[in-house]
């Protein structure tokens, strides 16, 4: 599978998984979280935090978002150098979310998790695309005259 379908990939599954996570916040029960609620493995308890918003925006939003913007990133194909920019935006808020998980909350959230080596293969996936296009004059940057 060549690495575009990867990234088409891991974009597809983490934007999936960030719609049901809205979709749990937004349905207040009525739909129920799959994932354990006792532990440290507590995705109830990481959900419903005061760190799982942003504002008035709930995280998962967020990661709509971000995950559609990264699927179109990679429909249009601009230049590796954006997707690498995007994903590395990406990296750093998950560093801030496995902190906030890790030291703030006391609970890992399985679901999250997943969304978060999503994001991590997303931005290897990126590196890996950069690389090459460094390598294939055809795909970089032009140079300047």
């Amino acid at each position: 599978m060549s690495l575009s379908r990867w990234s088409a990939t891991c974009g597809a599954l983490g934007f999936g998984i960030s719609l049901y996570l809205a979709i749990v916040h937004y349905a207040q029960g009525q739909v129920s979280l799959a994932c354990a609620t006792t532990g440290v493995i507590n995705c109830e308890q990481v959900t419903s935090s005061a760190e799982s918003m942003i504002g008035p925006v709930p995280v998962a939003v967020l990661g709509i978002a971000w995950f559609g913007l990264c699927l179109v990133l990679l429909a249009v194909r601009p230049r590796p150098l954006w997707l690498l920019i995007w994903t590395g935006i990406g990296v750093g808020f998950v560093f801030y979310l496995i902190y906030a998980e890790l030291f703030l909350i006391g609970a890992v959230c399985l679901w999250c998790t997943a969304v978060h080596l999503l994001v991590l293969a997303l931005f290897l996936l990126a590196v890996a695309e950069a690389a090459a296009a460094a390598d294939d004059p055809l795909l970089s940057e032009p140079a300047a005259r």
